[in-house]
């Protein structure tokens, strides 16, 4: 019994080594695999230096919004323009997808799907976010916020949201890029649809916006 069990191990070692050498030889490609790609990105991140894009709110006007008290209707016309820049000095971008929404009270009420557009390094594109038409608003707390703005000072808060695909250009190459999104939190004054053209929006200062992937 004892021989027979010695002749099995010495005839199982060399596949045993075998095994390991294949295991080891595996391992060391992937991590040499590893380093390369590791030290390649950081590389091209030092030679590019990446930057977040830009997003900033130039000039929102308020035509309408008004909120039908028996069916909680919103009525809205807005007019958003949003100048998104490019500030870097090495990567072109190409946005598809893009997408902007209009919140109120935590609840979208309108959205705007826009064409897809291309910026050069250290381009500003200006979007402009037309929102109008009617949505209703769920639940009192909603309509209850609303009539406190409306009767403290006629003006609301009121969110954009941007969404959007990326492809990054660099030198000849096209890459997939993250998806960024933009939150514009913005308290907007509204005016009487039917004032006089000439008295216009109320004056109104740029809104810087949050941009995260």
């Amino acid at each position: 019994m004892g021989k027979t069990s010695t002749v099995s191990s010495w005839l199982c070692c060399p596949c045993r080594c075998l095994f390991c050498g294949l295991l080891s030889c595996i391992f060391s490609v992937l991590a040499t695999i590893l380093v390369i790609a590791g030290v390649v990105v950081l590389a091209l991140y030092l030679l590019f230096r990446p930057h977040l894009i830009q997003a900033t709110v130039a000039s929102a006007d308020l035509i309408d919004f008004t909120l039908t008290p028996s069916t909680w209707i919103l009525r809205y016309n807005l007019s958003v323009a949003l100048s998104v820049r490019n500030p870097n000095s090495r990567i072109a971008i190409h946005y598809q997808s893009v997408v902007a929404e209009a919140y109120y009270q935590g609840q979208g009420f309108a959205r705007a799907d826009l064409p897809d557009f291309y910026q050069d390094t250290g381009e500003t594109t200006v979007l402009p976010l037309p929102f109008a038409g009617d949505h209703p608003l769920e639940g009192g707390v909603a309509a209850a916020g609303f009539r406190k703005e409306a009767i403290d000072h006629a003006s609301f808060s009121v969110d954009i949201k941007l969404s959007a695909k990326m492809k990054l250009k660099v030198w000849a190459f096209r890459v997939p890029g993250p998806k960024p999104r933009v939150d514009c939190p913005l308290n907007i004054h509204r005016r009487n649809a039917s004032a006089p053209a000439a008295d216009g929006p109320q004056e109104f200062h740029p809104i810087e916006c949050r941009v995260w992937f």
